[in-house]
């Protein structure tokens, strides 16, 4: 039998209760946990920052000693790993993207549906990867839209989610 997770949620943060969590895990204001994701504190704790969306099927994993800090308003899309050391700030992990092990995100990086970064890689601030190669560059553009549709998005999600639901709470 399994143990119960150690949680300490924000009363702003709204995680489902049918997902799979265990070990030490803080999850800060406003991050939502969506049911069937899992997110698992084997070694050092997983901490989330404020704005964070981990959708279904999402996987963030930590083996390591060290806590796993996790930035604000990162997403992790449907069926995306991270087993990263590190996460920056306004990050997006696409559809069964995969940051390896011991790898660390600066802010507004972009992992690529399918794709996966190396282990042990620290990736600069922008850094996008995309293609079946893998391929990698510095996005320079204007991402000023971004955080209002990411807010947006998560301000959907409080008002939709408890309505279908339960939520947990911290033990």
């Amino acid at each position: 039998m399994m143990s119960r997770p150690n949680l300490k949620i924000s009363p702003r943060a709204l995680v489902c209760q049918d997902n799979e969590l265990r070990g030490e895990i803080y999850v800060g204001a406003g991050t939502v946990l969506h049911p069937q994701c899992k997110v698992w504190a084997t070694g050092g704790a997983i901490i989330f920052g404020s704005g964070n969306i981990v959708e279904e099927n999402a996987v963030i994993i930590n083996r390591g000693p060290e806590a796993l800090i996790i930035g604000d308003n990162n997403v992790f899309e449907v069926g995306s790993v991270m087993e990263g050391m590190k996460m920056g700030n306004r990050n997006t992990l696409e559809v069964k993207s995969h940051v390896k092990v011991g790898t660390w995100l600066g802010d507004e990086c972009v992992i690529g549906t399918v794709c996966s970064t190396n282990e042990n890689e620290i990736l600069p601030d922008r850094t996008v990867i995309y293609g079946s190669k893998n391929d990698r560059r510095i996005f320079s553009g204007n991402r000023t839209n971004q955080l209002s549709v990411h807010q947006r998005h998560l301000d959907y999600l409080m008002q939709i989610l408890p309505k279908f639901n339960h939520a947990r709470s911290s033990n």
